[in-house]
């Protein structure tokens, strides 16, 4: 059966859509014995084991295949080097390449670097990923995971589009339908290239005392919460904040991830304590509605794939149609409707930290810089470490 591409279609044609991960290791390990694990995992996950198919009609779907087409190299080069060269480097979907692997080394330290493509799922998917890698390295059987569709079945039997929405929604798609455009491969390398030689990723982190970070925490306030708080604080401009929530009901690697966007500016004549709790009421009155929680999915799914694919083209300069720079706008790619500041915190990383011929030290989470969101952060907890990592954009002129 065909997994087609819908919830997560924006992903396709998105040019700055990827997912990195660095994982610091110590120990005794030859490049065989970790490209033989990497082989292994991949051939564990129906995602990595897939190509995404364009079909004429704009349709794209998941195939699967015989032989994944994921890489794997050594390298002696430091790991942000390997970024630059990657991410001006479209990814080869229609050939199953979603992941790029590299092992390096830095200041005598082993550096294992993913970076994947949205499509092959979200920051989960990345750690079932390395978790899969680490127990082949340690010799162990890995389970084959099949890829979990979200597609409408999934969605509406957990939440629902009012009517109303319905019918804007069946709107635009007869406007677009109209003078509907397929888009190709073509569009997709020329909208990366286009981005690609404008900007550079700027990467910085801050790492921090778990234990510390929780005990700053005033009661009854996470430290998801507490750590936005701070954010909107530091970023006084900042008042929208997209904040991914995890779906996630299955142990497979996909896009299992749904988007709330909560509106707060920080109140500096309140203490920070009142704002943090304020804060945070705002994040869980959205969670707690499953309409609101799972309200991008639906949208999104309904939207015919190739008005998704316009807007994102729209957005970047390489098409131009007046319903799509309409929808450009209220999607938040263009003009003021985007989100400020996007948040992806990946929580605890459940991976032991001693193997048996690595040590994990550390596990560090690049968010994907988004195109309607003018700052992200990605925040990763590993072992006794809390990570929070900046993705910022340059420009190349």
């Amino acid at each position: 059966m065909k997994k087609y591409i819908r919830s997560e279609r924006a992903n396709l044609f998105e040019p700055n859509v990827y997912i990195s991960m660095i994982v610091k290791l110590s120990g005794d390990l030859l490049r065989e014995e970790m490209e033989q694990a990497v082989s292994k995992a991949y051939e564990a996950n129906e995602a990595t084991m897939s190509k995404i198919v364009l079909e004429e009609n704009g349709d794209a779907y998941y195939e699967k295949m015989e032989s994944s087409g994921c890489k794997f190299c050594a390298d002696s080069r430091p790991w942000k080097e390997l970024l630059y060269q990657s991410e001006k480097s479209p990814f080869a979907l229609k050939e199953g390449e979603l992941v790029r692997i590299f092992l390096t080394e830095e200041n005598e330290q082993l550096i294992l670097f993913l970076h994947a493509h949205h499509l092959v799922g979200d920051g989960q998917s990345v750690m079932i990923l390395v978790n899969d890698i680490v127990n082949s390295l340690n010799r162990q059987s890995l389970t084959y995971k099949p890829m979990l569709s979200v597609n409408r079945n999934f969605l509406e039997k957990r939440a629902g589009l009012v009517t109303g929405m319905k019918l804007y929604v069946k709107g635009l798609n007869e406007k677009w339908e109209k003078n509907a455009k397929a888009f190709t491969w073509d569009d997709y390398y020329a909208i990366h290239r286009k981005y690609w030689d404008e900007y550079v990723s700027e990467i910085e982190w801050k790492t921090y005392d778990l234990k510390e970070r929780k005990a700053q925490c005033p009661k009854g306030i996470t430290i998801n919460s507490y750590m936005i708080t701070e954010l909107l604080k530091e970023y006084s401009e900042c008042e929208v904040v997209g904040i991914p929530v995890s779906i996630r009901e299955d142990g497979g690697m996909s896009n299992q991830t749904t988007g709330i966007a909560v509106k707060y500016k920080y109140n500096y004549k309140k203490a920070f304590e009142v704002n943090a709790d304020r804060v945070h009421k705002a994040i869980y009155k959205k969670l707690k509605n499953r309409n609101m929680k799972y309200f991008i999915l639906l949208f999104m799914e309904r939207l015919c794939p190739s008005l998704i694919d316009a807007v994102l083209l729209q957005s970047h300069g390489c098409y131009q149609n007046k319903l799509t720079e309409k929808m450009a706008k209220v999607m938040g790619y263009t003009g003021d409707g985007g989100r400020d500041l996007g948040v992806t915190n990946l929580n605890k990383l459940d991976i032991p930290k001693t193997h048996e011929k690595i040590v994990v030290e550390n596990i560090i989470f690049i968010p994907p810089k988004i195109s309607y969101a003018k700052k992200v952060i990605g925040i990763s907890t590993y072992a006794d470490k809390l990570t929070v990592c900046y993705h910022k954009m340059r420009s190349r002129k």
